[in-house]
């Protein structure tokens, strides 16, 4: 069914409308259902389009998605619509200005609290488990000509430690903090979490040096809003084996983090980063490369005590296919000259509500 979509759309009428989307075949596909014939979708890689000849060009009116080379929006004359696929968007002062420049406005509070939650206890059972890189001890050990024979003892094999009874520090008992909370209490580990107004009991406190000092894993949930609460200070703290999990950038001293990974014991499992491509709100790849195209430090990958990830913890099937449903209203209305949804920064040339389009 995803081949037969994407191969109607390659076959669009000439003069319709046509939108760039930097995202998934299932993404495209999925996308199609919701603009039917009013927009013509092309497929592109993150870094180009190879599909779109010149002469058409000047018939693209949006682009969905992060082009991660970002001056192809130059390319495009007729460009009305620079269309983010998440919550986060291209640097504004990247964009030409004639684009309106729009996310998909999920409404977080609502969808994202339960699973940005799961994806914490999911780090934290990924941290102690370790099952790819275990099953790759074995595997390579157990099969094949003589095998077992250069197979290590069962109990080094085996041997894990669990989440029972281990410290889930909870560093801001808000909505995603009691969601985090609730689960790894299920779980059997103990909880400590704090925020800064009572009733306080024996694990709900207010003293963030305590919890710190005692927690096995540290989830940050405190607003983005709060900056540099994870520093040089704060790192000190922790266990020397204790993993970090923040849930957003600004509430971390990355060169602090960095400095206390390539130094001590401790680990991180990183979703979120202070710039560059995956940066919360605004994102900036290039061209050119440059330092705030990487994520931190290239030095960063090579280390053994971090879990580096592209911002997996809210954006699961679900969160893309209503996606899909979002952004092709979106470029429904365009089209019509409708409002748009979502729109971080207007055009320079547009009124907020848009002029409506006409192709011959």
């Amino acid at each position: 069914m995803e081949r037969l979509v994407l191969a109607l759309l390659s076959t669009a009428l000439a003069g319709t409308p046509i939108a760039l989307v930097f995202e998934s075949n299932g993404y495209v596909a999925d996308l199609a259902t919701h603009v039917g014939e009013k927009v013509a979708l092309r497929h592109c890689s993150s870094f180009k389009c190879d599909e779109l000849h010149s002469s058409a060009r000047s018939e693209v009116v949006a682009v969905v998605g992060m082009p991660r080379n970002i001056s192809i929006l130059q390319q495009l004359p007729g460009l009305k619509l620079l269309q983010s696929s998440h919550y986060m968007y291209a640097r504004l002062g990247s964009v030409p200005a004639q684009a309106t420049v729009a996310k998909y406005d999920v409404a977080w509070h609502q969808y994202g609290v339960e699973p940005i939650a799961e994806f914490v206890i999911a780090a934290a059972f990924q941290w102690t488990y370790r099952l790819p890189s275990t099953s790759r001890r074995f595997t390579s050990c157990a099969f094949g000509t003589g095998a077992p024979s250069e197979c290590p003892s069962d109990s080094s094999l085996t041997a894990h430690p669990t989440l029972m009874n281990k410290t889930m520090g909870v560093l801001g008992y808000g909505n995603i903090g009691q969601a985090v909370a609730k689960r790894a209490s299920a779980l059997g580990m103990k909880i400590l979490a704090t925020r800064r107004h009572g009733p306080f009991s024996s694990w709900l406190i207010n003293d963030n040096d305590k919890l710190l000092a005692e927690s096995d894993f540290v989830a940050v949930t405190v607003p983005g809003s709060v900056r540099g609460l994870i520093n040089r200070t704060s790192l000190a703290l922790m266990k020397k084996d204790a993993v970090l999990i923040p849930v957003s950038a600004n509430p971390v001293d990355f060169d602090a983090l960095y400095e206390a990974l390539l130094t001590g014991s401790m680990g991180a499992v990183l979703d979120v980063w202070p710039q560059g491509c995956w940066h919360f709100p605004d994102m900036f790849c290039g061209p050119p490369y440059t330092e705030q195209a990487q994520p931190y430090s290239d030095d960063i990958a090579n280390l053994q005590n971090v879990l580096l990830l592209p911002g997996v913890a809210m954006r699961d099937d679900r969160f893309w296919s209503n996606s899909a449903k979002y952004v092709g209203e979106n470029l429904v209305a365009l089209v019509n000259g409708a409002p748009l949804k979502g729109v971080v920064r207007n055009a320079s040339t547009n009124a907020l509500r848009p002029t409506k389009l006409s192709f011959v």
